[in-house]
């Protein structure tokens, strides 16, 4: 017959062993992790060696402002689009730095809707924002040159919920700018410009959080800004992705995903977008094919592959000093892409 002090042993190692086999059931991926290292980059691959347009400019259109017959402020504008359609010719020139951002348009509408043509110009700064109008535009286009002759374009205002034009103060649009083509080799990974979408800050610091219940938390800094949301996050051997979980219709419903390695030096998430298919699924066959081509003049059917890629690393530990690059802006001419949401897609861009 087992004594007593036999049967405290057997049950004392059973415990012992059951609470290891606990732990060892226990995801890896449970605790905290903080932000150490944030890359990413948007990249092309064509399948013909060829010039495209890389976002470089030679010239620009200048701009001054005039309160009373005085100069007020000057303004040169070095990035520019023109797209035609059934309706008509549609320009438009722009600067945007950390200080101010101005947009001057024309829309030059066929011979029937002749009445509804107009240049416009605003102007956000700091100090004002400003609208100004005409209807007395001047412009020839010739290749990728575009020349705009003098153009007044007169302050427009409300006062009174009446429209009023104030002929003492008025800006003068003038210039010629060129876009200057690079030739790019077949088959090659080719990193674009981050300028052609805009500097956009990586995030400030990302912080996540799983609980072994499939519950979380993803915060993440940037802009200045903080953004929080609570999710369910599952994983296999090696993707992790997570839902938005809420009770409103503001919620983002849509699975992000990322591959992720876990090692001793902590955990690497890296995701790869595929625009594309993205855009593809949103406009049809064939809408990435017409977008490079109206933006970058890749020649149509040569364009194997445009993506964006993204790689973050996070350690459990206190973090380290963070280490970031820039990729995109929230003026991105494709779409607003964040660690939380992923990539956003501009819709406009399948009404061109």
């Amino acid at each position: 017959m087992m004594n007593k002090n036999k049967i405290i042993l057997i049950i004392s190692t059973f415990l012992i062993f059951a609470c290891e086999d606990k732990e060892d059931d226990v995801n890896p991926l449970v605790g905290q992790w903080n932000m150490t290292d944030f890359s990413s980059g948007i990249y092309m691959k064509l399948n013909k060696t060829q010039e495209i347009f890389m976002g470089d400019t030679k010239g620009s259109i200048q701009l001054k402002t005039i309160s009373n017959g005085i100069i007020t402020d000057n303004y040169s504008l070095t990035d520019f689009s023109i797209y035609n359609d059934d309706d008509g010719t549609f320009i438009d020139v722009s600067e945007y730095t950390n200080n101010y951002s101005v947009n001057y348009s024309i829309r030059d509408y066929i011979a029937s809707l002749d009445s509804y043509d107009e240049s416009s110009l605003y102007i956000y700064s700091n100090n004002s924002d400003a609208a100004y109008y005409s209807t007395n535009f001047d412009y020839s286009i010739s290749t990728n040159l575009l020349k705009i002759r003098p153009d007044t374009l007169y302050r427009q205002l409300y006062i009174n919920g009446n429209e009023v034009w104030d002929s003492t103060r008025y800006a003068i649009v003038e210039g010629a700018i060129e876009q200057t083509s690079e030739m790019v080799q077949a088959g090659q990974h080719i990193l674009m410009d981050g300028d052609m979408f805009g500097t956009m800050e990586s995030p400030d610091d990302i912080t996540l959080i799983f609980e072994d219940d499939g519950t979380g938390r993803i915060i993440e800094k940037m802009w200045g800004q903080t953004e929080e949301i609570e999710i369910k996050w599952e994983a296999t051997d090696s993707t992790l992705s997570w839902i938005e979980e809420c009770n409103d219709d503001e919620c983002d419903d849509e699975l992000v995903s990322f591959a992720f390695e876990i090692s001793s030096s902590g955990l690497l998430l890296s995701n790869y977008q595929d625009m594309c298919e993205l855009y593809d699924q949103m406009g049809g066959a064939g809408t990435c094919d017409l977008i490079m081509n109206d933006e970058f003049g890749v020649e149509m059917g040569t364009l194997e592959a445009f993506w964006i890629e993204m790689n973050v690393s996070f350690s459990k530990n206190q973090a380290a000093k963070k280490s970031v690059n820039k990729m995109l802006n929230k003026k991105s001419k494709f779409g607003n892409y964040s660690f939380i949401n992923g990539l956003k897609p501009l819709k406009g861009l399948l009404n061109r």
